[in-house]
């Protein structure tokens, strides 16, 4: 079993927690850590949950499921987790109760974040080995957000390179910085509007913020995005929506692509 787990490139720490805490089945009956496979053996493993957040029962627009990821269309306005001062209404407490209504013994294992204010997909693990292998050996999800900007951008596409650090003095805000991380975003404009610009961003780094603060660098901030320099006379949350996803399923090494519809003021834009 150490062999089989190890070869899918399991941690050391993870494989640690398995034998200290999983239960196996193999061929549906009950194994152990020293249980010897054969080619062609069934391997179940199960980790118990260590969740403590409050369920809590909210309309969940599933994208996709199966029995080891949940692919969710957040909406604009929902927290990924819960906080000192909102504990009940965040996808957390969503997802948990949907676990718990379809009976399933399955926790919350976000892939990747969506900011409170960004609306579309993100990726759930059911357990901490999904996640665990998601992140080990398929780090690479190929990410594309639909946005609209502040003012007219006037050429039809860019390939933005700025660095990006953490702000002096805000534990929230990032900035464009020669001496930050590097970050990528490359930009195509879909159509133009009196005063604002639809574009279509595509991640090539995944850093904080990454999407607005270049954006706001250009000159071009989000409409609706007051952190970074956005207007809020039209839109009183940044308008940014996770639109694809690509990757390989980090179980069944399928390659998985899907999409999110656009929400309805992208089709109201002034």
């Amino acid at each position: 079993m150490n062999q089989a787990i190890r070869e899918q490139k399991v941690s050391q720490a993870m494989r640690r927690r398995l034998r200290r805490e999983g239960s196996f089945l193999v061929n549906d009956k009950t194994a152990t850590w020293d249980t010897l496979l054969h080619p062609g053996d069934s391997v179940k493993v199960h980790l118990t949950k260590t969740s403590h957040i409050d369920p809590t029962p909210m309309d969940l627009d599933i994208v996709f499921e199966d029995d080891h990821l949940l692919v969710i269309n957040k909406p604009a306005g929902m927290l990924m987790h819960p906080t000192s001062s909102e504990r009940y209404h965040t996808l957390a407490n969503g997802v948990l109760a949907y676990f718990e209504n379809q009976g399933m013994n399955a926790s919350f294992h976000p892939i990747h974040r969506l900011d409170k204010d960004t609306s579309g997909l993100v990726i759930i693990a059911k357990n901490a080995l999904v996640q665990h292998a998601f992140t080990k050996q398929h780090s690479c999800i190929q990410k594309v957000y639909d946005a609209i900007t502040d003012g007219i951008i006037p050429v039809s596409k860019l390939s933005i390179h700025f660095p990006i650090a953490r702000l002096e003095g805000s534990i929230i805000e990032r900035c464009a910085h020669p001496l930050g991380q590097p970050a990528h975003t490359d930009i195509t404009v879909v159509r133009q509007h009196p005063h604002h610009t639809h574009v279509r961003c595509y991640l090539h780094t995944g850093r904080t913020h990454q999407i607005r603060v270049h954006l706001n660098a250009l000159g071009y901030p989000l409409a609706g995005d007051d952190l970074y320099g956005g207007s809020l006379t039209w839109q009183t949350k940044q308008c940014l929506h996770a639109t694809e996803l690509h990757f390989i399923h980090p179980m069944t090494q399928e390659w998985i692509t899907l999409q999110a519809p656009l929400p309805e003021y992208f089709n109201k834009i002034p």
